[in-house]
């Protein structure tokens, strides 16, 4: 968990420092700036119950200051920071998104991005901890969009590495290592290495998950080389269960036991109780593994006692107990309140009851008149919505199959002139004479050529006319397969990142057409002309718009002097801002080349 610097221990003379401000502080912004500092203090001893209190004092000051004043949103941004990271520490996640959502608030009074940007990732943060993962996917990528605007720092980095986690937790490793990169990329520029280390040891831990065993023992010996200097039992305990799962695959047992009885020994001093459980866990399979079956079993029990702590069953029970007796006060309040009410209604409903029933009669004889023509009126009106829905749905799919239609007519055609060119070589090949060795291996080797790319091509029209692959989803995989067709197999390394909110839903016909004549495009382009090394493709389908993003480290051109006119690039901006989107080109000579855009897609559910 990236949201905080561990805790350290602050200076009990500097807290006995600021009580004494805080005692000769006037009553205006200053009481709340005194009040920050002595929960920040708090907070950072680990003294979490003070942390709060002060920080409640110092924004209960801020809002009965009446008049007009910055420096109270200011302090009051500050004290719903330090009040919610309280809460968060202390596993309180509902109370900590609503400091949160406070801080945000008042920051964004200020306009201060820094801290509105800050604040929506700790929501993001809290809410996966409460499993919450699309919410906290949605929350930090509102906070990434806001931490754009700035130079990056930590915020921006801790947010990346955020993204890695909760992609990592709903089993996208690909997108998880790419956010684990770019935050990791940030760190080392901030010389960070505290922060580094935790992104490295995820990353291992992604790897792991995927049975990516090479990359994850690489990954744990980058990881090896801060911790003598970093000197954090967190970060080291981490790593000895990353290492020990490792040792365990290849069957180190004894190895791997011998660094777990030292960890665990660290773990229980720093009652950090959810790594204590995994490495007890990893030893007891690493006693299975030499038969040792008693130990094994005390590692279980151990284990188990371990999760308990962790999950602090005894504070749940506590919060559940105080949650039910607020709710059957509440029930009994309400209860009452109805019960007056009652009383009170009972006399009115007397009086009115007989005027009620004489005016219910005269209703009636009215209401059975029209109500014969109201029902008729209504199955009119079903069966003109049912065939306008049928309509709809039939010109739908009457137009899904026009797009599905023209996609693979435009492949074929392409595939019909190559399969020409392969004749006409080949008539080549057969009239050359023996001494017209080379002109021959040429031609056949042009066949060749040709060859590949008809088959290439087929699988293109195999996803054209499967009304199976209309979705998000197919669009992505369809992304996914010409990435590694036109870029991996050409010696080509690439990043995919590739998301949508809901992967069922079918693309609007002309847009999923559009967009893979613009993917086909800029990744023929970077093989003809960039000659590029790495390509990193970002495509994301999530809810009301759709963002495209394909860079390379490529040679690079000056806008305006494309080869072959640059035809290629105007069709591709025609075809994004068909649907309304934006389209954005960058490239200089020697740099690589960005293409960028962002768009509204049709979703429709299937």
């Amino acid at each position: 968990m990236i949201l905080l610097a561990p805790f350290v221990r602050a200076q009990r003379s500097d807290i006995d420092s600021l009580r004494t401000i805080l005692g000769h502080a006037a009553d205006d912004t200053s009481y709340a700036k005194a009040c920050y500092y002595l929960a920040r203090s708090f907070y950072f001893e680990g003294d979490l119950d003070s942390a709060r209190a002060y920080g409640d004092r110092g924004s209960a000051q801020c809002l009965r200051v009446g008049h007009p004043d910055p420096r109270k949103e200011f302090w009051l941004v500050q004290l719903c920071r330090v009040r919610g990271m309280s809460w968060y520490s202390a596993s309180r996640f509902d109370s900590a998104i609503v400091a949160f959502q406070q801080m945000f608030r008042y920051a964004e009074k200020l306009h201060i991005a820094k801290d509105m940007g800050a604040a929506l990732s700790y929501q993001g943060f809290a809410l996966r901890e409460i499993d919450d993962q699309q919410g906290a996917l949605a929350m930090v990528r509102r906070a990434i969009t806001v931490l754009d605007t700035l130079p990056p720092g930590p915020d921006i980095a801790n947010a990346y590495h955020e993204l890695g986690v909760i992609h990592g937790n709903i089993g996208s490793t690909d997108s998880a290592l790419y956010w684990y990169g770019r935050a990791a990329q940030l760190y080392i520029g901030q010389d960070n290495d505290h922060h580094l280390v935790n992104t490295y040891i995820n990353m291992g831990e992604a790897l792991h998950k995927a049975g990516r065993w090479a990359e994850a023992d690489s990954m744990q010996r980058s990881t090896r080389r801060f911790l003598p200097a970093l000197k954090d039992p967190m970060a080291y305990t981490r790593w000895v269960a990353g290492e020990s799962r490792l040792l365990l695959g290849a069957g180190r047992s004894l190895e791997a036991t011998h660094l777990m009885d030292s960890a665990l020994v660290l773990a229980e001093e720093i009652e950090d109780h959810n790594v204590q459980l995994h490495l007890l866990l990893l030893r007891s399979l690493a006693h299975v593994q030499v038969g040792h079956m008693h130990q094994a079993y005390a590692d279980q029990q151990a284990a188990i006692a371990a999760h308990d702590k962790d999950m602090d069953i005894e504070k749940v029970r506590a919060t559940e107990k105080a949650h039910s007796d607020f709710q059957h006060e509440k029930t009994i309040a309400l209860a009452r309140a109805a019960s007056i009410r009652e009383r009170s209604q009972k006399r009115a409903a007397v009086a009115i009851g007989s005027l009620a029933f004489a005016l219910a009669f005269v209703l009636y004889r009215s209401f059975r008149s029209k109500s014969r023509y109201a029902d008729e009126l209504h199955r009119k009106n079903e069966q003109i919505q049912l065939a306008q829905a049928q309509l709809v749905a039939s010109e739908k799919q009457r137009e899904a199959e026009q797009v599905r239609t023209r996609i693979a007519r435009d492949i074929h055609d392409e595939i019909g002139a190559t399969l020409t060119k392969i004749r006409l070589l080949s008539d080549v090949a057969l009239a050359n004479d023996a001494d017209q060795l080379s002109e021959t291996r040429h031609a056949i080797s042009r066949i060749g050529q040709h060859a590949r790319f008809v088959s290439q091509n087929m699988s293109d029209i195999v996803w054209a006319v499967d009304p199976a692959r209309d979705t998000n989803q197919g669009m992505l995989d369809h992304v996914r397969e010409l990435g590694h067709r036109l870029l991996g197999d050409n010696g080509i390394a690439f990043d995919l990142d590739l998301s949508c909110a809901r992967p069922d839903d079918l693309m609007e016909p002309d847009l999923r057409r559009d967009m893979h004549l613009v993917v086909n495009e800029a990744f023929n382009n970077i093989l003809k002309y960039a000659h590029a090394t790495n390509v990193r493709v970002r495509l994301m389908l999530d809810g009301p718009y759709f963002e495209l993003v394909i860079a390379d480290d490529g040679a690079g051109f000056i806008p305006g002097t494309a080869q072959g006119g640059g035809n290629g690039l105007h069709n591709m901006r025609a075809r994004i801002e068909r649907h309304g989107g934006d389209w954005r080109l960058e490239s200089a000579m020697g740099k690589g080349t960005v293409i960028s855009a962002r768009g509204r897609p049709g979703p429709g559910p299937r």
